[in-house]
């Protein structure tokens, strides 16, 4: 999740956290091959998987041609039992923002894989302070790169126009009871703020109903975790700017998002609206491939942006 396992280190992220349930790590589990596409973008070396959860993209990066070493990097102690049970990886603990002095610098590669929402959600001085956490900790992260090295981050992103109005239809009652449950949890004021505007019907913003679908389609036993976390930090031409301005050393070579499948089905019975009664529903996952290399143009990469249906 946020970072590490092996020697020592600092947890303090993860003690925020409610214990990962077995549920959270078959989900991850199942997202595995949809992770092993950013291990494209690998060149081998040494790489680094920030919050490597259960292993399983750590694992299959190790059976990569040219790959010389998999350092797996959590601060869960749940994900860190997974981990040292995984042949072929190196197993560290401690946060991302602790790199230098776990003394991982000079690396081919640095996989995040959900991981920045995560450092936002629980960082110590609380999730009104999210955005400048992830950032922070991209500065460390992206120095720890060697010349060439490539930065993966996959992770949520923010809706475009994020506070224009949508209105959320729910399934029924039961659908209702959900977002009020998810509505009690959620720690950030504004992500709570729906009025009722009709049976089932409600009125917020695109970015409150997009941490309300991505919240609820895990259940209602899982809220007391998942509604912790704020979701979408960035819109998603808003992070490389950020990552550019704040490191003109790298530059983006990739960028895409998309919706995925898994939560068209678990929300299947949920219906969002744009004010003119058009159907949305929020992409859901995005990948930004960020380069250590002063010789390359700060051009904006490639850009695709996949949308399925």
């Amino acid at each position: 999740m946020t970072s590490a396992r092996d020697t020592t280190g600092s947890a303090a992220a993860g003690s925020q956290r409610s214990r990962l349930e077995e549920r959270y790590f078959r989900r991850m589990a199942a997202a595995v091959d949809e992770k092993t596409e950013l291990t494209d973008w690998l060149r081998g070396g040494r790489i680094l998987d920030i919050g490597a959860g259960g292993g399983e993209l750590a694992a299959r990066t190790a059976a990569l041609p040219d790959v010389d070493d998999v350092i797996a990097l959590d601060d869960s102690a749940d994900a860190v039992a997974h981990l040292r049970a995984i042949p072929g990886i190196t197993v560290r603990s401690g946060t991302a923002e602790q790199l230098s002095e776990l003394g991982l610098r000079d690396l081919d590669g640095i996989v995040m894989s959900s991981v920045l929402h995560e450092i936002a959600s629980y960082n110590p001085r609380g999730p009104e302070h999210g955005r400048q956490a992830a950032l922070a900790n991209l500065a460390v992260i992206g120095r720890a790169l060697a010349p060439d090295g490539v930065l993966i981050i996959r992770d949520f992103v923010m809706p475009s126009n994020p506070d224009r109005p949508l209105t959320l239809v729910t399934p029924g009652r039961d659908g209702d009871d959900l977002l009020g449950a998810y509505r009690e949890q959620v720690p950030v004021p504004e992500l709570a703020d729906f009025t009722a505007r009709g049976p089932h019907t409600f009125m917020a913003t695109a970015r409150a109903v997009t941490e309300a679908l991505l919240t609820v389609s895990w259940g209602e036993g899982s809220l007391p975790r998942e509604a912790q976390e704020q979701y979408c930090q960035f819109e998603f031409d808003e992070l490389p700017h950020a990552v550019l301005a704040m490191d003109p050393e790298l530059s983006l070579l990739h960028r895409e998002a998309w919706i995925q499948p898994g939560y068209r089905q678990h929300l299947a019975g949920w219906t969002v609206l744009e004010e003119d009664g058009a159907p949305w529903f929020p992409d859901t996952k995005a990948v930004w491939v960020f380069e250590r290399s002063q010789a390359r143009a700060h051009d904006g990469g490639r850009d695709r942006r996949a949308l399925t249906p």
